[in-house]
């Protein structure tokens, strides 16, 4: 015949019981703990990535910025670099056309 168990006895398994579950539940945090931690770590070096890509993104459109307003400045002043080459050309085509350049310049030198 069985041996009936004892309170004392009752009482040791309980606690044994009692440990081993604490142990298996910390166990079980520990491995969430560290899948998390892996998962964090990695949406981390993901979210650099991004982020390298973004500076590099932004910093291309700070330099076209840049570009846009000097296009931009360049565009708006066109008419008066037209204006300015034609009334070059054109002052240089009258003072030919109005002077013997020719002539003033024999006189220059005759005179030095």
């Amino acid at each position: 015949m069985k041996q009936p168990v004892t309170h004392d006895q009752m009482a040791q398994m309980f606690s044994n019981y009692h440990d081993a579950n604490i142990e298996i539940i910390r166990s079980m945090q520990t491995a969430v703990n560290a899948t998390t931690k892996a998962e964090t770590d990695r949406i981390d070096v993901k979210l650099n990535g991004v982020i390298l890509r973004q500076d590099k993104a932004n910093d291309s459109v700070a330099k076209n910025n840049k570009t846009t307003e000097r296009v931009n400045r360049i565009s708006s002043n066109v008419k008066w670099y037209a204006l300015g080459l034609f009334g070059f050309c054109y002052a240089t085509a009258w003072i030919y056309s109005t002077f013997n350049l020719e002539e003033i310049v024999l006189k220059l030198i005759h005179k030095i």
